[in-house]
């Protein structure tokens, strides 16, 4: 946001009038004493007089917390969560006090001219000055424009918009929407916890390995978290083995990483813009990558595509053909870069089956350019569809039957491919050294980054020359200092937001759950029980869950023995429904009761995202007859035992928040842990210390105990009961609560994960700093000093640290960094598209890339053209000719046109018959309908060739508004009806002025005032206001309502 954008906020546009400035910061004149002034000084346009004189509203300029209120010259203070002091002055009055929490874009007061000498002692006018965390005064027009300078660089980094889990479950297919599966994996693993590892080091990330397999389907490798670019990998050309030479033992490990930056960005406040503290950058780190050489002992491993340097790929399995199931490769024209040097994609003009090898030349960021196929061969885009020419050579450089409209590549041109979604044949660059690519590699959610690799750790290593033998993965995310500030604008840019982007249930600690279910207060039958006939699940009863809710049914003694109502509908248990009888226990109202929250008290605090209550089993999840949802928790109470408790949606206790509220998240401060305490502590507790050494160590175990991190950890775990084998509670002293165990058996436990998942972690990274910390645990190593040299010299061989910085813009020059927890950190924000955002889209491919639009909105277009089975003309219109299906007008189409898009549709004989209507239309065209009487098409093929015929209307809509496909499928459907409608033209024809609001749209998405756009398409209405014509007016209302509907969002999945 630029100062002058800011200024608008301050003193928004009233009466036609804006603001604007009247002394700069830093100008001198004689009434001060030629002193420069320390401030900017706006006011309305018009002198004073007029609006100046009326004492106008002045709203906030930021966030803040309001430090001081009034003085000699009227002064309101704002601080801002960076530090800063936003302080305006010479106001008339004041409508805030101090501590309290303001909005930007709120009020505050009102202008005026304060000071000493009074309320008009000066001009009306607002001063506005901002000073630093060190109270020094800067210029607030610099510092306004330098942070929008900074924005678009932050935001050219493409936010995340979708998250992924590293792995599927273990069949492969299934997503996995809960955290608890990941974390009761990890209390498989005897090693690398969060965050303490098994050495009693702080530790920053988790691991993967051999016992979580069973639970993920590891084997097809490690997917990228987040939508990220990739800024720095190795790939090892062979694994680097170890000698431990005190008792000639090897082991082998992996150096290979793969780090990928992230751009966190704030959602939007409704019509405030975005400035640079509203972005964040995150690094995920997945570390001990497997090695070139196992790639080459395994040729069916799936390989990355965005290795750089490789010329030659085997076709995957991500897209499928148009239309049809067969996977592949589509095969597109080359991809157009936009302003920011990203590419978007060509136009579709062939496949690639799964299995097809290809060589590739040329590489447009993710897109690779065809230079040859080696195995395989190209087929058409669409199911069914002709392809190739007189050559054989089967190339997207013919169009079937002459077709002028069909996109094709350049004669002898084979296309290009989205490379991140095939695999690597050929060996990458850079093989065995730290790669920075020349530009980051753009990467999505969800793709390869890799496989596992090897780590053996000495207890592990064997006498002989290593072999493989323990894959392992370590992953971590982590955030340079800078995190602290943006965690505090985000939780206070999440109070701002709307309820349906609050997507994450929070449970506070000391919630009361209701227990169980209330008696049941009847049996089922209960007027006439003896007549008793069925009972049945009624229209508004939930599709699962514990309880259904039925009717049930008598046979009348009386007349023809009719089956009739016996009283009011009823619940009952649902597994009873199928041998229900008149004696059922039944309920006359729900089962479960707010008000019977007599349950277990929650000790804890839990969040849930609507994916992961969504994912609950049908026994855990339930919905009453007022259509509230309930859920069944593990509950973690105050003496430290798990047991359940039913929750309800809008449960007292139980509040839904933003993602962006980070709930349940916490920094701890684990810098002050020097690494010989924490290792003298770890011998102490695991009982590895002898007498001798236990009372030697124990200062060293006491500053540990008195971190933060400690004093965190222990308030968590010392709730828990722990148990030895045979079921007994172990006593609990304060060496015992925090290790590596407890943290172990913590992750089988939901309420104790979430707790301790939920810690941000500021600690020196392990893949940096000074090796002068490693070494001085070697005077404690006893009798395996020797063994302890040689791994220091394995840890120094895998930091990496130093081979980034300072070549990767913007990466932490401190190592000194915030570690989330990975799992936690994508729980919170996977499934956090709020309902309301998310839709199922119809794609089209444009010159600009993939047009989106939503079901809503293709729906709504469908609706504005009716459906006909059979060929027709719309009545009393000479403008339009035969048309088909959903509004197919075959008048304006070519023959070739209609040969193309129809093939599939129609039969060959049927085509020919339907050629004769182009260029037809109005009477002409009718005397055509009686010799295509006998031609039908059905619901589902004139859907198909809505789709066809909507593709080209997508082009259009992107020709006509540059940049529309940012914009959410709401939006960019409500224009697409627009342009079908009115077609793309923004041209006035002579003495008019129809297409005025056409071009402004083109100019509001171009200069991102995409609020103004709904204004525009209600605007066009009085072009045909009074006319007749009430269905465009309708039209142009729910095209402004369809855009309204996507402004706010910024995700749809």
């Amino acid at each position: 946001m630029s100062f002058d954008e800011v200024m608008q906020r301050m003193l928004p546009e009233q009466q036609g009038k804006s603001a604007h400035i009247t002394d700069h910061y830093g100008a001198t004149n004689p009434i001060r004493n030629y002193r420069p002034h320390d401030g900017v000084d706006f006011n309305y346009t018009g002198g004073q007089n007029g609006l100046n004189l009326t004492h106008p509203t002045i709203n906030s300029p930021v966030d803040g917390e309001v430090t001081f209120v009034g003085g000699q010259f009227g002064t309101i203070k704002i601080r801002d969560v960076e530090g800063y002091s936003h302080e305006i002055l010479h106001t008339n009055d004041q409508s805030v006090q101090v501590g309290q929490r303001v909005a930007s874009g709120g009020s505050i007061g009102t202008m005026g001219g304060r000071g000493p000498g009074g309320p008009t002692q000066f001009a009306q006018h607002v001063h506005y000055q901002i000073e630093d965390p060190q109270g020094k005064r800067i210029n607030p027009q610099e510092w306004w424009n330098q942070r929008e300078a900074n924005t678009d660089s932050a935001l050219a980094l493409n936010p995340v918009k979708a998250w992924s889990y590293p792995f599927r479950a273990k069949d492969g297919r299934t997503e996995i929407t809960g955290r608890q599966t990941f974390f009761g994996a990890f209390s498989q693993m005897d090693d690398g916890y969060f965050p303490i590892g098994v050495n009693g080091f702080p530790h920053g990330g988790v691991h993967f390995g051999a016992a979580t397999a069973g639970s993920f389907d590891q084997a097809d490798g490690v997917r990228c978290i987040a939508d990220g670019e990739i800024v720095a990998y190795k790939l090892d050309d062979t694994y680097p083995k170890l000698h431990f030479t005190q008792d000639d033992h090897w082991a082998m490990y992996s150096t290979g990483f793969v780090l990928v930056r992230h751009t966190l960005a704030l959602p939007s406040v409704p019509n405030s813009p975005v400035s640079a503290s509203d972005t964040q950058t995150l690094y995920s780190l997945a570390m001990h990558m497997a090695d070139w050489s196992t790639y080459l002992a395994e040729g069916a491993l799936k390989r990355p595509g965005w290795w750089i340097g490789v010329e030659a790929f085997r076709i995957g399995n991500a897209d499928r053909q148009r239309g049809g199931e067969t996977k592949g490769a589509r095969v597109r024209t080359e991809p157009k870069a936009d302003t920011r040097g990203r590419y978007t994609a060509g136009a579709l003009v062939g496949f690639l089956p799964e299995g097809s090898e290809v060589r590739i030349g040329e590489k447009h960021g993710p897109w690779g350019h065809i230079i040859s196929i080696s195995a395989g061969g190209m087929i058409s885009p669409d199911s069914g569809g002709t392809f190739g020419g007189d050559d054989d050579l089967n190339g997207p450089w013919y169009a079937p039957g002459n077709d002028k409209t069909r996109p094709v590549t350049p004669r002898g041109d084979w296309g290009w491919i989205y490379l991140h979604e095939q695999h690597a044949v050929t060996a990458p660059t850079g093989v065995g050294s730290v790669v920075i690519p020349p530009e980051p590699i753009p990467i999505k959610a969800g793709t390869l980054l890799g496989q596992l690799g090897e780590y053996i750790d000495y207890e592990r290593s064997t006498p002989l020359p290593p072999l493989p033998m323990r894959q392992l993965l370590h992953l971590e995310v982590f955030a340079g200092e800078d995190f602290k500030a943006f965690l505090d604008r985000s939780r206070a840019r999440a109070a701002q937001l709307p309820a349906e982007q609050k997507t994450v249930l929070m449970v506070k600690a000391g919630t009361r759950f209701v227990a169980s279910a209330t008696p049941s207060d009847r049996q089922l039958a209960d007027m006439y029980p003896s007549a008793f006939a069925e009972a049945k699940p009624t229209a508004d009863s939930p599709s699962d869950g514990p309880w259904v809710k039925v009717q049930p049914m008598y046979r009348s003694p009386w007349g023809h023995h009719d089956i009739e109502r016996d009283g009011s509908p009823v619940w009952i248990e649902r597994d009873k429904l199928a041998q229900v009888t008149a004696t059922t226990p039944a309920w006359s109202r729900f089962p479960l009761q707010v008000n019977a929250a007599n349950g277990p008290t929650s000790d804890f605090i839990e969040t849930h995202t609507r994916a992961e209550l969504e994912g609950l089993d049908g026994r855990d999840r339930a919905v009453d007859d007022q259509g509230h949802r309930w859920w069944r928790f593990d509950v973690g109470t105050a003496d430290g035992k798990s047991t359940t408790g039913w929750l309800s949606q809008n449960h007292p206790g139980s509040e839904w928040v933003s993602p962006w509220a980070w709930p349940g998240f916490e920094v701890v401060d684990a810098t002050g842990i020097a690494l010989t305490d924490a290792f003298q502590r770890n011998l102490v507790v695991t009982g590895s210390a002898d007498w001798q050494e236990a009372g030697k160590y124990k200062e060293a175990v006491e500053r540990v105990n008195a971190s933060p991190l400690l004093r965190r950890l222990e308030q968590v775990l010392g709730k828990h009961v722990r148990k030895d084998t045979y079921g007994r509670e172990l006593p609990k002293n304060k060496y015992s609560i925090v290790t590596a165990r407890a943290l172990q058996e913590a992750m089988r436990l939901p309420w104790l994960a979430s707790e301790i998942s939920h810690l941000i972690l500021r600690y020196e990274s392990e893949w940096s700093g000074n090796m002068g910390r490693w070494e001085a645990i070697t005077p404690l190593m006893r009798h395996a000093r020797q063994n302890w040299e040689c791994e220091v010299q394995r840890i120094h061989k895998l930091q990496w640290w130093n081979e980034v910085k300072g070549k990767v813009a913007g990466f932490p020059d401190s190592p000194v960094v915030y570690h989330i927890h990975p799992i936690a950190l994508v729980g919170n924000f996977e499934g956090a598209c709020p309902e309301s955002c998310k839709t199922k889209v119809v794609e089209f491919q444009t010159s600009e890339g993939i047009f989106q639009v939503s079901k809503r909105a293709f729906e709504f277009v469908l609706s504005t053209e009716d459906y006909r089975a059979h060929p027709y003309v719309p009545s009393g219109d000479q403008s339009s000719g035969v048309t088909v299906g959903y509004g197919y007008d075959l008048g304006q189409q070519t023959s070739a046109t209609i040969a193309s898009e129809l093939s599939g549709i129609f039969s060959p004989e049927q085509i020919t018959s339907l050629q004769q209507a182009s260029g037809l239309h109005g009477d002409t065209a009718r005397n055509l309908l009686p010799s295509l009487a006998n031609i039908s098409i059905s619901r589902d093929m004139a859907l198909r060739l809505a789709v066809v015929m909507k593709g080209r209307y997508a082009q259009y809509t992107v020709d006509a508004f540059p940049g529309v496909t940012k914009l959410h499928p709401h939006c960019q459907g409500a224009l697409l009806s627009l342009v079908i409608n009115r077609g793309p033209g923004l041209v006035d024809k002579p003495h008019q002025k129809t297409r005025e609001q056409m071009r402004s749209i083109k100019s509001d998405i171009e200069n991102s005032k995409t609020k103004d756009v709904p204004v525009q398409l209600r605007s066009m209405k009085s072009l045909w206001a009074g006319s007749g014509q009430g269905g465009l007016v309708e039209r142009r209302e729910q095209e402004a309502i369809l855009f309204e509907s996507g402004m706010t969002c910024n995700c749809w999945r």
